[in-house]
């Protein structure tokens, strides 16, 4: 990645000269804005402890926690991997040294440590796919089967009127086995449909509510 993204080391703060559409030529300054990857990624490259939250440094025990954690910043967590590698006498302490600040210990010098202008913990996205489809939506089908059978909940879905662009799933869902990102993502369209009058309203919301989190997100 240091390979990839070095031409950003002098084009950012430089900048270099872009020729538009219309022929204008017009100066810019392009920077590393945004890091798509699913969660180990995530942990290999913004050097964070497996378990914890790539944006924040609250700890593993505490992420569901109400109160927000204090924002890593690019400055501390490089700070922490030099005094780390300065003080350490094994690799085995060097990470020891890390993971109690947080940070995993298994990079020392990170790509982004010469880009100019990117704090690599705001750049890092939302995991969609394993996050929020695979990771929300499957607790919410979890809760489902404390709600009513499999087979009550094959009935809803098979009553449901065909819509445009939305997956009719005309035998239900216990006899699906691998469920893609895709099949979830239709899934939460249904979802809602098939709770109305079927469940207190107290859990409507709160299926409600989680659905409107993740289509925000």
């Amino acid at each position: 990645m240091r390979l990839v993204l070095d031409p950003l080391v002098d084009a950012g703060i430089e900048g270099m000269e872009v020729v538009g559409g219309d022929g204008h030529v017009c100066k810019v300054h392009p920077i590393l804005a945004c890091y798509v990857t699913d969660y180990p990624e995530q942990c290999l490259v913004t050097c964070f402890k497996s378990g914890t939250c790539p944006k924040c440094l609250q700890k593993e025990g505490s992420l569901g926690e109400r109160t927000l954690g204090e924002p890593r910043m690019r400055r501390r967590s490089l700070n922490t991997i030099w005094s780390a590698k300065a003080s350490a006498r094994s690799c085995r302490e060097f990470r020891l040294k890390c993971k109690r600040c947080l940070m995993s210990g298994n990079v020392t010098m990170p790509f982004w440590m010469e880009l100019p202008f990117c704090c690599i913990h705001g750049c890092i996205t939302e995991d969609v796919l394993h996050q929020l489809y695979q990771g929300i939506i499957k607790y919410l089908l979890m809760w489902c089967s404390s709600l009513m059978s499999e087979s009550e909940l094959d009935c809803c879905l098979q009553a449901l009127p065909q819509c445009f662009s939305v997956h009719h799933f005309k035998c239900g869902w216990s006899r699906l086995t691998q469920v893609s990102g895709k099949e979830r993502k239709q899934m939460a369209r249904v979802l809602l449909g098939c709770l109305v009058g079927k469940v207190p309203n107290d859990a409507l919301m709160c299926y409600r509510a989680l659905l409107d989190f993740l289509y925000l997100v």
